[in-house]
């Protein structure tokens, strides 16, 4: 499976800034639905552990510190975020791609 997560955070800045781009669409589809899922589909522990790895760039043993938990806790709460949220990530962007089909195929 692709790891949606990962590839969200590391491709900040890669589209045009102009014009139609599908990875545009698709990384603002991702904005507007990441913080439902981390709202809605994950435990406020997952979802903590996730925001202070990729958000604030904290390490494992760093967040492992700050909530008192050991380093392999924290390891399993990122990875089971990560799953919960490439899996809805996942059907986002299937039906984010079936639509700019549809609407490419009106134009």
């Amino acid at each position: 499976m692709i790891d949606f997560v990962e590839a969200y955070m590391s491709d900040a800045n890669s589209y045009q800034e102009d014009g139609f781009d599908e990875r545009k669409v698709l990384k603002n589809s991702i904005t507007k639905v990441l913080p439902l899922i981390l709202k809605n589909e994950l435990t406020d522990r997952q979802s903590l552990c996730l925001r202070l790895f990729y958000v604030h760039g904290k390490s494992q043993t760093e967040i492992a510190k700050e909530l008192k938990l050991s380093q392999p806790t924290v390891s399993r709460h990122i990875k089971t975020a990560k799953d919960i949220t490439n899996k809805c990530l996942t059907y986002c962007i299937y039906a984010v791609k079936q639509a700019n089909e549809q609407w490419l195929k009106m134009e």
